[in-house]
């Protein structure tokens, strides 16, 4: 009686080492070429030769800089919350972020002001800074 092993006839291309392909090469490296080139960063901005992080990317990107401490630049003004009065920062492109403690920034108003802090969400304010550290950046 035959082997059935004796009867298989080997393939050279499966017997054959694997060799390199040009063209596939090239199809690999046009694929990868294509993937790379326009795509946008889904990375948040990063911060400013200072330091400091502009108010818009904030609010734009609330979620990324949910409960970390940030420094960011802005212009301290008196602003109404319901029955609350509460100092915030303009410049963030018409969307509050409200500086805590509030009553901290009452001497600061109307000037521009680095500040240092945890920056949060809630719903009853929204954007809040709970501040650590405000330094006067000048006057307008």
């Amino acid at each position: 009686m035959t082997d059935p092993a004796d009867l298989r006839v080997a393939s050279p291309a499966l017997t054959a080492p694997a060799r390199p392909s040009l063209l596939g090469a090239l199809a690999l490296a046009l694929v990868l070429a294509a993937c790379g080139g326009d795509q946008r960063s889904t990375l948040p901005p990063a911060p400013g030769r200072g330091g400091a992080i502009a108010l818009r990317h904030l609010t734009h990107d609330p979620e990324v800089y949910a409960d970390a401490t940030i420094e960011t630049v802005g212009v301290v003004v008196r602003a109404r919350i319901g029955h609350m009065n509460v100092y915030e920062l303009s410049g963030g492109g018409g969307v509050r972020v409200v500086l805590e403690p509030t009553s901290a920034f009452r001497r600061d108003a109307g000037q521009r002001v680095r500040v240092r802090g945890i920056f949060t969400v809630t719903f009853a304010i929204g954007y809040e800074i709970l501040a650590s550290r405000v330094t006067v950046a000048g006057s307008l």
